[in-house]
């Protein structure tokens, strides 16, 4: 495995096209599938699923991303430094999140981070949560922004409480739903709904989403992948989203609405048992110290 087959592997990753990928290497197609080749009977794996009409990414290819970007990010460091011998070691803090929502909160903890470690390099990843999970028991992340399983704690992996978020409704600021104090499930019997995906929720919005499918036609349902799209899609008057009540974005056009008798959700940290990184140290002090303050949209504010 060298650089060269990484660098394949990524630009066709990204362009999911064998002639466009070796358009932007400057290298003929058949050189760039001869890598990608070499590359998957190294690694005993198919990396892309590949048809006369399109490429995409096999689950393992997928998967293998994340290696090939750090061999990839190593390799350019460790030149990096020999270029300039005299500078200062760059040190990462990988941190791992379903949305990047939820990471809007974060510049002051950030901030007060960096005058502590000036060599500090963060670098954020967004994709599922069981994704997530699997890369922080593996090593492959240092901390996950998330909220709390309810099945328990995994084995060698430490969870601290940052927040308690409540559940909202978002909706069309001209809603005639927007001007009610609290929103009762039977307000809903008749509306247009805005489900966000199971694999990128917390268990409280899964459950509270179930509770109202039995009552609503899957004509009457959008489905979003997101707190972002949600937010879209409520907006453009697709219907009405249930979603956690953090860093969600400031529009005029939207109205945020508590729930009637919604749980509260716990959100935070998570990170491996034993670990002494003095910088992952230091950030979850801080971000417990920055989470302090009471109200989520004032954090939001500061930051």
């Amino acid at each position: 495995m060298n650089t060269f087959q990484l660098n394949c592997f990524m630009t066709v990753a990204k362009t999911l096209n064998f002639a466009r990928a070796a358009e932007q290497l400057n290298i003929t197609q058949p050189a760039v599938t001869h890598q990608i080749r070499s590359l998957e009977e190294e690694l005993n794996v198919k990396l892309f699923k590949r048809t006369t009409r399109m490429v995409e990414l096999t689950p393992s290819g997928y998967l293998f991303i994340n290696d090939a970007r750090d061999i990839l990010e190593t390799a350019i460091r460790a030149k990096k430094r020999f270029e300039n011998p005299g500078e200062q070691d760059i040190v990462e803090l990988r941190i791992g999140c379903q949305s990047h929502t939820y990471l809007r909160g974060m510049p002051m903890a950030l901030e007060r981070l960096r005058k502590l470690h000036p060599a500090l390099h963060p670098r954020f990843q967004a994709e599922p949560v069981p994704v997530l999970r699997r890369l922080l028991q593996d090593g492959d992340l240092d901390v996950l922004m998330d909220f709390q399983e309810e099945e328990g704690q995994k084995r060698g992996v430490i969870y601290r409480e940052l927040l308690k978020i409540p559940m909202v409704c978002l909706c069309a600021a001209d809603h005639p739903l927007a001007g009610k104090e609290k929103i009762c499930p039977e307000d809903l019997e008749e509306e247009k709904l805005i489900f966000s995906s199971p694999m990128r929720s917390p268990s409280a919005v899964v459950r509270f989403q179930g509770a109202l499918m039995g009552k609503h036609s899957m004509s009457d349902v959008c489905f979003s992948d997101s707190p972002e799209t949600a937010a879209l899609l409520t907006r453009a008057g697709y219907g009405i989203s249930f979603l956690p009540d953090l860093f969600l974005p400031q529009n005029p056009f939207l109205a945020k609405v508590p729930l009637d008798q919604a749980e509260e959700m716990s959100f935070g940290v998570y990170f491996r048992a034993g670990e002494t990184d003095s910088i992952l140290r230091d950030f979850v002090r801080i971000m417990a110290d920055v989470c302090e303050i009471s109200d989520v949209n004032q954090l939001q504010s500061v930051c």
